[in-house]
């Protein structure tokens, strides 16, 4: 890999040399030395010569003023960041050189691409009998409901490419923003939204979903084509943990992946989770659809300790769980910081939720869709919004818990799957058991996260370590072309 930087790096440094130079000659407030960059930087710079970038600075200054000397600079898509300390801006290699030296700039990082983790269309329609909601039977739902657990007074907030009116929602959809840099509206046009929210939330007669008394709350980060940066969905966490109380927020469920692997330790990204997590909100997130591959429990946020990572099972179309098997395509692994990753798995194979008439989903699986109103697909995003549900009905039944608490209740509740080192969601034995604990105890915090109180600590400086330096330089090239 280092035959591979170094080229990267001289043709990098020779777009920005000119610039560079001029800059530091004006002297004036700017630093004496550039502030460090994401390699992911220099990759798109070496693919795409001259094209704006995406990319989020890391300041100490606060943030709405640091936006408007960025905009001053000549960026474009520019917005502050205030939960992570930070400016998301797109801007030419100019004027990146430019703002590099900027006293203010602590360190700069790619805008990370995100993709959802729904692997689409299935190759077959499992002899019918998996095109029913057998997936709450799988994950225990039933034993919670009869507990009387059925996520009321619980609100979980998606963050996808939004969710479209649907019989199923019953007017339980209390709120819907559009919090995309990629696109304008709530409506989803994609479908991947309405279909995870049909999964957490949704109640129609014969597809129920987990937590059918749920709200749910639409926060909009990817666009038509399901694409989303990692900026807008540390934007839409920012407003979950300003607006938590006022509208019960206790869940989020994020089905969605960076393209590229990177340590949690310094992802801006899991820095927002882990502070949404520390200020009381349970984070569910789908683990990815990378199988054991290398690096493929590395993709933010699936890779930070804090957050409910959830891997992919398949129940097979029955209720029995003696037919289990973890889903071969499942991301699974130990990330580069050292965290087991999955911590949970659910049903991902073969789930039916509700259809965004007219959406993307609906033009291009349309084998795939069921009674004109559902639609099933396979993915570790399906066996997230299971475990959001499942999250729902434990909140919904004991409204006390912390996320560590949830968290190691559905972990010590689960049951087993073959091929898999973690448990099976079991929302039915969680709600009944009494078994208490904290998952995080042991868990180390982002490099930007103050473990005490969940703030940001604004003096941190990360990207020190040479694991940023290392092969996970895969998918770099990925995230450059999933620009054009």
């Amino acid at each position: 890999m280092r035959s591979l930087r170094r080229p990267i790096a001289v043709a990098l440094f020779a777009l920005v040399a000119p610039a560079l130079a001029a800059w530091i000659s004006a002297g004036d407030a700017h630093a004496a030395r550039p502030a460090e960059m994401h390699p992911g930087i220099e990759a798109f710079s070496q693919v795409h010569p001259g094209t704006p970038i995406p990319v989020i600075f890391r300041t100490h200054a606060n943030p709405d003023s640091f936006a408007a000397e960025v905009l001053a600079e000549g960026a474009t898509d520019v917005s502050p960041l205030d939960m992570i300390g930070g400016v998301a801006a797109t801007v030419t290699p100019e004027e990146l050189s430019h703002l590099s030296y900027d006293s203010d700039v602590d360190w700069i990082a790619l805008d990370s691409p995100m993709a959802s983790a729904s692997r689409g269309e299935r190759d077959d329609d499992g002899g019918g009998a998996n095109l029913k909601t057998v997936y709450p039977f799988a994950a225990g739902a039933p034993g919670a409901w009869s507990a009387g657990a059925t996520g009321e007074d619980v609100t979980v907030a998606v963050i996808d490419s939004g969710i479209s009116d649907h019989e199923d929602f019953q007017g339980r959809v209390r709120a819907r923003f559009d919090m995309s840099s990629v696109s304008n509206g709530v409506r989803d046009d994609n479908g991947h939204g309405t279909y995870i929210a049909g999964i957490i939330g949704g109640r129609g007669k014969g597809y129920v979903g987990m937590a059918p008394d749920a709200r749910l709350l639409s926060l909009r980060v990817a666009g038509n084509d399901g694409k989303a940066l990692a900026s807008d969905v540390v934007a839409a966490l920012q407003w979950v943990v300003d607006h938590k109380e006022e509208r019960n927020i206790r869940v989020v469920n994020i089905s969605l992946t960076s393209i590229v692997p990177d340590s949690y330790k310094q992802d801006p990204l899991d820095a927002a989770v882990e502070q949404a997590w520390l200020h009381g909100v349970v984070v569910v997130v789908s683990a990815g659809n990378y199988g054991t591959d290398a690096f493929s429990a590395d993709h933010a946020p699936a890779n930070d300790p804090y957050v409910i990572t959830v891997g992919a099972f398949d129940d097979k179309g029955t209720r029995d769980h003696s037919d289990d098997v973890v889903a071969d395509w499942s991301s699974r692994g130990v990330t580069s910081d050292g965290y087991s990753k999955p911590d949970v798995v659910a049903p991902g194979v073969s789930v039916t939720s509700t259809l965004a008439k007219h959406s993307l989903f609906a033009q291009d699986h349309q084998s795939s869709i069921v009674d004109k109103r559902y639609i099933t697909l396979d993915g570790t995003s399906a066996s997230a919004a299971i475990v959001s549900g499942a999250a729902a009905l434990l909140l919904s039944d004991e409204p006390g818990l912390t996320p560590g608490q949830v968290k190691y209740r559905l972990m010590h509740a689960g049951t087993g799957v073959a091929g898999s080192p973690v448990p099976g969601v079991d929302a039915g034995a969680a709600v009944t058991s009494t078994v208490i604990g904290d998952a995080n105890a042991s868990a180390v915090p982002n490099e930007l996260i103050d473990p005490f109180t969940g703030e940001i600590m604004y003096d941190s400086v990360l990207w020190r370590s040479v694991l940023w330096r290392s092969v996970l330089w895969r998918s770099v090239e990925e995230a450059v072309l999933w620009r054009n």
